[in-house]
């Protein structure tokens, strides 16, 4: 398996627990966080496992510094959590 597809994986579905809020992310889902907060896991969080529990507590520890795209999409997600 690349990195690539690692952090894919582990970003559509570690990323806040999102999938225990609201259901398995869609593959839209997975795709906007791909996009939006890859970045953010290599910079912060490049060296933990991406499907791991210490991914989401690297990134509630680094909040204040990820993208604001990346911001944007977890507060989308937790929105919808709520919701749901």
């Amino acid at each position: 398996m690349t990195y690539q597809t690692v952090l894919a994986l582990g970003l559509s579905c570690a990323a806040f627990g999102l999938e225990a809020r609201v259901g398995a992310p869609s593959e839209t889902d997975r795709a906007a966080l791909r996009q939006r907060c890859g970045g953010d896991y290599a910079t912060y969080c490049g060296d933990l496992p991406p499907d791991g529990p210490e991914v989401q507590a690297c990134f509630r520890k680094n909040m204040a510094d990820l993208s604001p795209a990346c911001r944007a999409e977890i507060g989308r997600h937790e929105k919808a959590g709520r919701k749901g």
